[in-house]
């Protein structure tokens, strides 16, 4: 029984990395692990992504671009003030300007860059360099 898909999905995303595979399958999925892969899209870290639906928790094909080293989950979720996001900037982050930590608001997944310039805070759910 899997309590956290996005943990499974993403430690799969870099074992197959680390594997030298070009495309990864994640199944099952949720909205969650949907919104992080575009995020990751948008971010150009994955070149493409397609979701496929079916009855049984339907899967995500993800096609890499070598921009990608290591994508985890960050459990526990903690709580990131506005002030506060420097700080796990330089715990999961392993350079300034390198990856970028995935942050839920009430306005949706965000990265820390975009979290800075709303000025606003949430939880921590993912990084990826």
């Amino acid at each position: 029984m899997r309590h956290d898909l996005l943990a499974d999905a993403l430690s799969s995303m870099t074992n197959a990395l680390k594997n030298g595979k070009k495309e990864c399958l994640i199944k099952p999925t949720s909205k969650l692990v949907n919104k992080v892969i575009e995020l990751f899209k948008r971010e150009g870290y994955i070149e493409n992504f397609q979701v496929v639906a079916d009855n049984r928790g339907g899967s995500i094909k993800i096609l890499f671009n070598g921009n990608m080293n290591q994508a985890m989950a960050i459990k526990p979720r903690f709580s990131a003030k506005k002030d506060e996001i420097e700080k796990f900037e330089k715990r999961y982050l392993p350079a300034r300007e390198l990856g970028c930590l995935i942050v839920s608001t009430p306005k949706g997944l965000v990265t820390h860059q975009e979290l800075k310039e709303q000025g606003t805070g949430g939880k921590l759910i993912a990084y990826v360099y």
